[in-house]
């Protein structure tokens, strides 16, 4: 630090900044402060906006427009807002720089529904953009528009369409993710492939592209011209270019200006310091974006460059294969960012990635010279691309080998803040041992030690006891998890009516993020595909998913076409499937659940035939009733009423139906007399789900009333004849 007066300062402002957005928060963090228009605007308010565009980016089902300094008329009050999205179908040819009037409703980005799943809004507010606008009403009012910025984006999209053009749909929309950071064109079962075998990080601009593009002309320069200050001119300008036309993402920001050190460092004869450039970028990223300290992207990319720098020297003294010591260096070093973010480890990325690395300079020398050849208009750019189309073959082909090897992906779930602190405490000393420590017991006892540490870091799921039941929030639908005491998993139902990808992208992250990688058993209450379609969609996704061990349903007489085909489904894709019949009991450990109907022969499969469940542990009971009404509940009613002479007292309810007004009655509710009643549905929805008579009769009955139209995921935890109701943070 004596010599490096530059890396103090920086490490103190990174720590300054660092103390302002954790202890500080709203209070020093304009993002985190409710903008003029969460302040001024309600959601679903109509109104006008006029700004200027500065992003486009087109989806597969709209069109993107990024506005900033925007002047909007809300509800008679006139307000300014830096940045808003407005989503859009109109085809209207629109440039950088462009003024627009813009008439829509505003909506507001949302918060994570259950724990592991997306935050849109948290993603959105590290931009600084805190709400969006869905409109057709589009005018230009000033035709101005920035000719470098916009012909840069023309000049990507061009580039873009002809990599898809000459590759073919699925390879050209991957080397363009590649080339330009353009991901959103890429076939999605590609890009799940790459991130779940631990090679995703591919996909991203990295230092590796911007030292291609900055490095690379910089030393032709220098040698053409004889000049380190002409080189360095040459590699600055074109990587500027470059960067404006991919964007500022933080793995650019950080490559950026450390090419700017390197290149500062060569011009003026100094020594290139990388600690002090990597401690330089760290503070110009969260100067510009203070909550990038949240983003998993900010510590992947700065962590990667910080273990080149610490870990892997050490590792490359120590081991004589000097091939594994940059993957194994950088992997110990983000395991915990990788688990926190991620949830779980691809144990064979660091093997894969000695095949993938190397390639990849292949690739970004190819597409690069291969694309401005055949933009040029000469035959031989095509097969130059054709190489990298043979690399990501090959990609391909090893993705899809490694995935089947056993124990490819190891769900570990999110560690908390305490065993990632262990974690580092370890590692530390463990690089110290080896640095220092000079007899042959160090590598025992760094071994010895690492393990230890490894172990506390992923070791949470381990040491849970009791058991804890977990309604998931997905929309208009159903889906509880139970985990049990000796740490099986149920799910009791999935399906949404209005999530898309509801498996996907509500029940499989929360899976991950409580550790679970397999589902022991899952109940399916009957055929309606607000219950049974995220099962379906996660039992055709268990390679890269969740893995579905075992599939429970009702009796033969009580499935419906739609229920027939889930089977089939499960029976084909390795899931064993069993039928549970009243009477019916799982046990794990002092847990059971018991089948409590559909016992009458002559009711028709449906709402009314739905499977009837009572868990049981440690006192605790819970009652899940799936959609049943009218039959199916006065059948239940009676076999409840027998059940009092047991004195069971029901501590939950799941209420049937979502709270609609045909199930839930007084008669049931007299038998029942729950503590607890929960009820699923989803926010305006277009049944009026929960029905207001029937939260009447709820409260009336004294029970205490959840929803996930209020309170997202939530759920409650048992242990040793206590329980404790929680929120989805806890």
């Amino acid at each position: 630090m004596k010599n490096r007066p530059l890396l103090s300062v920086c490490l103190m402002v990174l720590c300054i900044i660092a103390s302002m957005v954790v202890w500080g928060r709203e209070r020093f963090i304009k993002e985190l402060r409710p903008s003029p228009i969460e302040r001024y605007a309600a959601e679903g308010d109509n109104i006008t906006i006029c700004g200027k565009i500065y992003r486009q980016e087109q989806k597969e089902n709209c069109r993107m427009i990024y506005l900033k300094e925007n002047s909007i008329y809300s509800n008679s009050k006139k307000f300014q807002e830096s940045k808003i999205i407005i989503y859009t179908n109109s085809s209207q040819k629109l440039h950088i720089g462009n003024q627009l009037k813009v008439c829509g409703k505003v909506s507001f980005y949302e918060e994570a529904r259950n724990p592991g799943n997306f935050d849109q809004k948290f993603y959105y507010q590290k931009q600084g953009i805190h709400g969006k606008v869905r409109s057709d009403d589009i005018q230009i009012t000033d035709y101005k528009r920035n000719k470098l910025k916009d012909r840069l984006e023309k000049f990507r999209m061009n580039w873009q369409k002809m990599l898809q053009r000459e590759m073919g749909e699925r390879d050209g929309s991957a080397l363009a993710a590649i080339l330009l950071g353009e991901k959103s064109g890429m076939d999605q079962e590609m890009k799940e492939l790459y991130q779940v075998n631990g090679i995703g990080h591919i996909l991203a601009i990295s230092g590796l592209h911007l030292s291609f593009a900055g490095l690379g002309v910089y030393r032709i320069a220098r040698r053409m011209t004889g000049s380190y200050k002409a080189g360095g001119i040459t590699g600055g300008i074109l990587l500027c270019l470059y960067v404006m036309m991919i964007g500022m993402t933080v793995s650019v920001i950080r490559a950026w200006v450390m090419f700017v050190f390197r290149i500062g460092a060569d011009i003026t004869g100094r020594h290139y310091d990388m600690p002090t450039a990597l401690a330089a970028s760290a503070v110009l990223t969260v100067g510009i974006h203070p909550l990038y300290l949240y983003d998993g992207g900010f510590w992947l990319s700065f962590g990667a460059v910080f273990a080149v720098c610490t870990v892997i020297p050490v590792l490359e003294n120590e081991m004589r294969c000097k091939s594994l010591c940059a993957g194994l260096g950088i992997n110990v070093l983000l395991w915990p960012v990788i688990l926190y973010n991620f949830f779980e480890i691809p144990v064979y990325s660091i093997l894969l990635n000695l095949i993938i690395l190397p390639l990849m300079s292949v690739v970004l020398t190819c597409g690069m010279i291969g694309s401005f050849i055949k933009m040029a208009g000469w035959i031989p750019g095509k097969w130059i691309l054709w190489i990298c189309r043979c690399i990501l073959w090959v990609y391909d082909k090893c993705c899809v080998f490694t995935i089947k090897l056993p124990m490819a992906r190891w769900v570990a779930g999110r560690p908390d803040k305490r065993r990632i602190f262990i974690y580092y405490l370890v590692l530390m000393t463990v690089i110290l041992i080896l640095k220092f420590k000079r007899n042959g017991k160090k590598y025992i006892i760094s071994i010895t030690l690492y393990t230890v540490g490894f172990l506390i870091l992923i070791s949470g799921p381990w040491v849970r006891t009791g058991a804890e039941v977990t309604m998931l929030d997905v929309g208009q639908g159903d889906c509880i998890c139970v985990e049990g005491p000796e740490h099986k998993t149920y799910l009791i139902d999935g399906g949404s009516s209005d999530i898309k990808n509801v498996g996907k992208y509500r029940i499989e992250p929360f899976l991950k993020y409580r550790g679970i990688g397999s589902i022991d058993y899952v109940f399916v209450s009957h055929g309606d595909i607000d219950h049974m379609n995220g099962i379906e969609e996660m039992l055709k996704r268990q390679q890269v998913g969740i893995k579905i061990r075992n599939l429970v349903v009702t009796g033969e007489a009580y499935r419906d076409e739609k229920l027939e085909e889930l089977i089939s489904v499960a029976e084909d894709n390795g899931t064993t499937v069993w039928e549970m019949e009243n009477g019916t009991q799982i046990r794990e450990g002092k847990l059971r659940f018991t089948c409590l109907g559909p016992k009458e022969k002559n009711i028709n499969p449906g709402n009314e035939a739905s499977m009837i469940l009572h868990l049981e542990y440690e006192g605790f009971d819970m009652l899940f009733t799936g959609d049943v009404e009218k039959e199916g509940e006065e059948s239940l009613t009676d076999t409840l009423s027998y059940l009092q002479e047991k004195k069971i007292s029901w501590e939950v309810l799941k209420t049937a139906h979502h709270g609609s007004k045909n199930s839930t009655t007084e008669a049931f509710l007299e038998n029942v007399k729950p503590r607890y009643a929960w009820i699923s549905a989803g926010r305006k929805n277009r049944y009026g789900h929960p029905h207001k008579d029937t939260l009447e009769r709820l409260e009336n009955s004294g029970a205490k009333i959840y929803s996930t139209q209020e309170n997202g995921a939530f759920g409650i935890t048992v242990n040793k004849k206590s329980m404790r109701i929680h929120g989805r943070n806890g």
